[in-house]
């Protein structure tokens, strides 16, 4: 269900290394409003009955390790400088 404040702009911030670029891939977006948007697989109800406090408008989806991995290093080289290698 959206939002009716959905009129945000996203810019592309890293995707899962080892995707081929053909999409369906994992992605981060970042948005102009300092949040970030998701891109992920669809799970199905047996991991929505074991969320906790998902409200109606909220979603979910997942992940690999390897594109969080790869999310944590960049954004804390760019924000804190640090090279996590």
């Amino acid at each position: 269900m959206p939002n009716s404040d959905d009129n945000l702009t996203l810019t592309f911030y890293i995707k899962d290394p080892e995707s081929d670029g053909t999409g369906d891939c994992e992605t981060f977006y970042e948005t102009d409003r300092g949040s970030w948007i998701v891109q992920s697989k669809i799970t199905g109800p047996e991991v929505r009955d074991q969320l906790v406090g998902l409200a109606p408008d909220e979603t979910y989806g997942e992940m690999s390790g390897r594109t969080v991995d790869a999310f944590v290093k960049k954004y804390v080289k760019e924000r804190h400088g640090i090279d996590l290698g």
